[in-house]
């Protein structure tokens, strides 16, 4: 048994996979999504038994909003929850200073600050060592000089190949750092200023254990769209650290993210099991098309081959800047998920589904699901469409979908 399930995050992304035969079942969390959508998360996990809410992997895959706030609220709740992880990947500040840099020069940044401390806090209090185990450097990279890609297995028999980022990605991420935290007054080294700073941010509070019992709405999507012309959106909602020009539009050039964040954002190739893959996953974040390309090139080759895989978790929600002709010429896949509400960016970007459908190999029809029905994925809801250019879509309020 697989399962994937994208949970409703409005504009981001929470992933939760399940996979294991009878009762042995295995869990990896991928994100948390912005804060606000923290309660369907939170909701999730209480539905399991109490003495059952242990994941064997917690990835936050970078420090965008959309994707690390409702972890920060999540690893508040964890002791109240009684939510245990054996594994927690994220690359902080220490994992960054880590990294080979001639310059030597240390960082910080507030969301990712907040992470690492709470991180510190669940290790104190359970006394087990969990900050990127597993990982055969203290970040989360491949080496573009390696004669392979890092692969772990997981308890259950589950692979996971890293697939992005290359540590050139992550001393970019390093400079931005630094200068973000200079802004926001933070000293890194001071933590019980941070700690407060956290207690005061009233967005990203943990809300305990009681199921169903909470201020927000549940899976609360706080739909908008902002206005075309208004290039000055407030930080909350875009990339924490900047690095562009500010988020692509739907007419972007294929391909062209400038984001530090989303240049630093893990992608991990998921088989299952190990040695003879049923399922075949590649859940790539925010990555950035080019790092996945010399990734898929390292691994299948300099030859024409394609990656055969189940699914494909579309980089940075379906936008033109995170797919290029070029990387999904190296895939061969049947199911095509895609995590957005299309709130504040209105993802998925039209430019690039079609891409996608116009770049399918596969035996099947191309699967598109999305786990929204908005304004933005309804282009690919209309049945007679479908039928005549042989796609299936799929638009549930959030998506849980088995394989094989």
């Amino acid at each position: 048994m697989f399962r994937i399930e994208m949970l409703p995050a409005a504009h981001g992304d929470c992933l939760w996979l399940e996979y294991g035969t009878g009762e042995s079942v295995h869990r990896i969390l991928i994100d948390g999504g912005p804060g606000h959508c923290y309660p369907a998360l939170r909701e999730r996990i209480l539905h399991l038994a109490p003495d059952n809410r242990r994941f064997d992997l917690l990835v936050v895959t970078h420090i965008d909003a959309d994707h690390i706030e409702g972890i920060v609220r999540l690893l508040q709740d964890a002791e109240a929850l009684r939510c245990e992880f054996d594994r927690i990947w994220f690359n902080g500040r220490e994992q960054l200073n880590a990294v080979p840099d001639t310059a030597g020069h240390d960082l910080g940044a507030v969301q990712g600050e907040y992470l690492g401390l709470l991180i510190k806090d669940y290790e104190s209090r359970t006394g087990r060592t969990v900050w990127n185990v597993d990982l055969p450097a203290p970040y989360a990279a491949f080496d573009p000089a390696a004669d392979a890609l890092p692969a772990i297995t997981l308890p259950g028999d589950c692979l996971l190949t890293l697939l992005s980022h290359d540590p050139e990605r992550l001393l970019d991420l390093k400079d931005r750092w630094d200068e973000e935290l200079r802004k926001a007054n933070i000293d890194p080294d001071d933590e019980e200023a941070l700690r407060q700073r956290l207690a005061s941010n009233n967005q990203l509070q943990p809300l305990g254990d009681v199921l169903g019992d909470e201020p927000e709405a549940l899976g609360e999507d706080r739909f908008e769209l902002p206005d075309p012309d208004d290039r000055d959106l407030p930080d909350a909602f875009g990339d924490v650290l900047g690095g562009g020009d500010g988020e692509p539009g739907g007419d972007a050039d294929f391909g062209g993210d400038g984001s530090v964040a989303n240049g630093s954002s893990i992608a991990l190739l998921v088989e299952y099991p190990a040695a003879d893959p049923d399922v075949r996953a590649l859940l790539s974040g925010d990555a950035w098309a080019d790092v996945l390309e010399r990734a898929l090139t390292k691994l299948l080759g300099n030859d024409e081959r394609r990656l055969s895989l189940d699914l494909f978790k579309l980089p940075h929600h379906g936008s033109v800047a995170n797919v290029t002709e070029s990387l999904l010429s190296r895939l061969s896949c049947k199911h095509y998920l895609i995590s957005t509400s299309g709130a504040r960016f209105r993802h998925p970007h039209a430019r690039a589904v079609e891409l996608l459908l116009a770049q399918h190999k596969h035996r099947a029809h191309p699967r598109l699901h999305f786990n929204y029905l908005t304004i933005t994925t309804q282009p690919w809801s209309d049945r007679d469409d479908q039928e005549s250019r042989k796609y299936h879509a799929f638009h549930p309020r959030g998506l849980s979908l088995e394989l094989p």
